[in-house]
């Protein structure tokens, strides 16, 4: 073999590693913390957490999206909307009419009105647990938290509702052990609590339970 073909050879036996090392293309690089972040957005935006009767019929169900939720009837008729804003989560009704807002956290969360002045309900830690009050700091339950489950007493401390969870499933029971709701959707027992709060309107009762659930969510815009 001649000395000029052999040196090109080697020369090409050399070069061969280097560019598959400083060739590689740009998708073959770890995903960035942004990317990652970016992903898990996506996939949560458009998660729905269902809520069906004791009898297996669909209530009503929380709609993630990118700037809050919407809460929607068992045949998917808006029923409020759920959007952050300066930190604060907006209650809407389907007609963007503003509700209330729900301002605070992580411990203490208040529930004002539509110009965001008057306060007319706190949820606060109470030990272990939760306390929801009036305007005027009367009690009206409190929420006891324990194992996998929760509590959910009026103001005469008297139980009203109680959670559970086994084999994936969370189920909200009246005193008699009947399934009032239930759902299979990962939720924490603390936060569908909220839907215990019967004096207050669905639509009030499940932005605190969204705003438990999404601790987050405050930084949003």
């Amino acid at each position: 073999m001649k000395p000029r073909v052999l040196f090109m050879l080697v020369l090409g036996v050399l070069a061969a590693p280097a560019c598959s090392q400083g060739g590689a293309p740009a998708s073959s690089a770890p995903p960035t913390l942004a990317a990652s972040a970016a992903a898990t957005e996506a996939h949560e935006a458009g998660a729905k957490l269902k809520f069906k009767d004791g009898d297996d019929r669909e209530r009503f169900s929380l709609k993630l999206k990118d700037d809050g939720a919407k809460l929607v009837d068992g045949e998917d008729k808006e029923v409020a909307r759920y959007k952050w804003k300066d930190g604060d989560l907006k209650v809407s009704g389907p007609d963007d009419a503003v509700l209330a807002y729900v301002t605070g956290g992580p411990d203490v969360f208040q529930v004002k009105d539509a110009a965001r002045q008057a306060v007319r309900y706190t949820l606060a830690r109470d030990g272990g647990g939760w306390k929801l009050t009036d305007a005027r700091g009367a009690v009206l339950y409190t929420v006891a938290t324990g194992g996998e489950g929760a509590s959910v007493k009026g103001a005469s401390g008297a139980e009203e509702l109680r959670v559970k969870v086994r084999d994936g499933k969370l189920s909200l029971r009246d005193p008699a052990g009947k399934t009032v709701l239930a759902t299979k959707t990962p939720v924490s027992p603390e936060a569908a609590a909220c839907l215990g709060f019967a004096s207050l309107d669905l639509p009030l009762r499940m932005a605190l339970l969204f705003r438990l659930k999404s601790p987050a969510g405050a930084a949003s815009p």
